[in-house]
């Protein structure tokens, strides 16, 4: 037998991705909350008189598409992980064995909604 003590992860992979999920959507409500006041400010959809709905040109277009394309990339990310650690708690007997695989399609779409410039998604 060896005499070397057995070294334990003190904050193993799995725990890891649970608690980065976790933070992730806890985050992610305080996002949603914040991002849908700055599109109603970013629309401007109230004019001064009340009930009615200012013009079309008032509307400031690039904020509101740059904010919504943010808020998509968000809502994605946030979703495909909720779907990886499904996938890796529920439906696979070895969850860090599914989080090391760099191949799998979860791992792959993750990093393409970072990696893809949001003004490459908006192209007419």
């Amino acid at each position: 037998m060896s005499d070397s003590p057995i070294h334990r992860d003190p904050f193993p992979l799995t725990t890891a991705q649970l608690f980065g999920n976790f933070c992730e959507t806890l985050f992610y409500g305080i996002y949603l909350v914040t991002c849908l006041s700055c599109v109603r400010v970013f629309l401007d959809a109230w004019t001064r008189q009340v009930g009615r709905w200012g013009r079309s040109r008032r509307i400031r277009w690039l904020m509101t598409m740059t904010a919504l394309v943010l808020f998509a990339i968000c809502t994605f990310d946030t979703v495909i992980g909720l779907v990886h650690n499904i996938q890796a708690f529920v439906h696979s007997n070895d969850p860090e064995k599914e989080f090391v695989n760099l191949s799998n399609w979860i791992t792959i779409a993750r990093v393409s909604g970072y990696v893809v410039p949001p003004w490459q998604v908006c192209t007419h």
